[in-house]
């Protein structure tokens, strides 16, 4: 069998040429990091390191998520004690109003501690939430929900404003839950109009005994309502908070999972592109120098 010159030069340059190119891919493999460098390298890999991207995509905008209705709720839980504080205060005036013994001067005096109260609720209730909103925005309002006028109204629609993918959290609460339609003999009233209700009397230094006296047992009745509500709402919020503390720990976990199922699709095993650097820098050498010796060799080498 007859090899031509040109034959042994071209396969010379052919396996040069490899191994420049398997070097120059390793190379960049090292500076990268990466084995996937493009689509056609692994096109199965390349499209399950796209799904795990879209998967880690999506939990970190539910963890944003969760982040920021766990802001919102610890607000909220926050703002409903310090409502139940502030109407336990109240319901011990009461209380102590209904006392027989004191004089119109002295409910009086009860009356100006209350209407103290009355504002400390009122602005507990349009507590803005920091983010722009308020904690008892209902399904969102740009401006305080509870407007003090002839009476205390809420404007905002009912309902609340939720945030999540797989699950939803709300982000908002309803006012209308905590302050709004409590039951007295007539109907519903605001706890804010029960307590205009109370002080007008208490303020009335011609009111009876037994005006006083059934004034007292009405408010003590709807603070009772209002108080069990805010108590309820506060429940409801911590299940939120430790169902999102659920969520996010899990979360946490499936992030650790992609990102290592991410790493083995796309990232350099760095001890085996060493191993082939030093191999491929080995095999070109040897290429080279098969071809400086095959392109010396003339006819006169087998005479």
């Amino acid at each position: 069998m007859r090899v031509s010159t040109a034959f042994a030069y071209q396969t010379a340059i052919d396996a040069m040429n490899d191994r420049q190119s398997k070097l120059a891919r390793t190379q960049t493999e090292l500076s990268t990091g990466r084995k996937l460098l493009s689509a056609s390298d692994d096109p199965m890999a390349a499209a399950a390191a796209e799904r795990t991207r879209s998967a880690q995509r999506r939990i970190e905008t539910q963890t944003r998520m969760n982040e920021f209705a766990s802001t919102i709720l610890k607000q909220a839980d926050m703002t409903l004690g310090q409502v139940t504080e502030v109407m336990q205060l109240l319901r011990e005036g009461v209380v102590q109003a209904g006392n027989g013994t004191l004089s119109a001067q002295d409910r009086a005096m009860l009356a100006t501690q209350f209407r103290g109260y009355r504002d400390e609720l009122l602005t507990l209730a349009n507590r803005p939430d920091g983010s722009g909103g308020y904690v008892f925005g209902g399904q969102g309002t740009s401006s305080a929900p509870f407007a003090d006028g002839a009476s205390v109204t809420y404007q905002p629609q009912v309902g609340e404003q939720q945030v999540g993918l797989d699950a939803s959290t709300p982000t908002s609460l309803d006012g209308r839950q905590t302050f709004m339609n409590l039951p007295n003999g007539a109907g519903t009233q605001s706890v804010f109009d029960l307590l205009d209700s109370t002080l007008s009397v208490l303020e009335d230094s011609a009111a009876t005994p037994a005006t006083v006296t059934a004034t007292v047992t009405a408010a003590l009745a709807g603070i009772d309502v209002a108080i069990d509500r805010a108590t309820s709402k506060r429940t409801e919020v911590g299940e939120h908070l430790r169902s999102l503390e659920s969520r996010t720990s899990l979360a946490e976990a499936g992030s650790i999972e992609l990102a290592a199922q991410m790493s083995d699709l796309v990232d350099v095993d760095f001890a085996k592109a060493i191993s082939d650097f030093q191999n491929n820098q080995t095999a070109l050498s040897a290429a080279m120098k098969t071809y400086s010796q095959i392109s010396k060799m003339s006819l006169f080498d087998y005479l």
